[in-house]
């Protein structure tokens, strides 16, 4: 039985792993050529408009990400529902709540951890002061806690809260 490494076969051998060699400098020589060029393309081009003169390292320390509303945190829901309150919600007539006297909206089916905390922003905290919603206030509510329209009738809240409300009682 004749071996794969005969003499003539490990020529063979040794002379293809030196063009493979070869070829692998080569192109790692070209490549790093060619990355110099187009690198040095980019700064000649911010060196040409004199006029436009961008300092990338300032500007990338000044650049700050915001959050969306929908994937902000509550400081964010809290600026931007609390100015927006004010002008929407009646107060007076559905009743004022606190933290103090919070019920635990969650029993509400429709209103889980993320809704009950939108609508604490808000000012909403208490059974009684969801059975007093009226049409409006359920758009308000809607809008303002970005809830699918319609959310607050299907569940039936304010039925749900009088419920609440009268077992509390009891």
């Amino acid at each position: 039985m004749q071996s794969i490494f005969t003499n003539e076969n490990v020529l063979h051998l040794l002379e293809l792993l030196f063009w493979l060699l070869g070829a692998f400098l080569i192109g790692i020589y070209f490549g790093r050529l060619s990355k110099k060029q187009k690198k040095d393309k980019a700064h000649q081009h911010f060196k040409d408009d004199s006029n436009d003169h961008i300092d990338l390292i300032d500007d990338i320390s000044k650049v700050r990400a915001t959050k969306t509303f929908e994937r902000g945190g509550k400081e964010t829901v809290k600026s931007v529902i609390y100015e927006t309150m004010n002008e929407g919600l009646n107060f007076d007539r559905i009743g004022k709540s606190s933290l103090q006297n919070k019920d635990n909206l969650q029993k509400i089916k429709g209103i889980g951890k993320t809704v009950e905390e939108k609508l604490n922003n808000i000012g909403i905290y208490s059974y009684k002061q969801i059975t007093n919603f009226n049409a409006q206030d359920i758009q308000d509510i809607t809008a303002l806690t970005k809830l699918f329209s319609g959310k607050i009738e299907r569940d039936d809240w304010i039925g749900q809260a009088h419920k609440l409300l009268n077992n509390n009682k009891l």
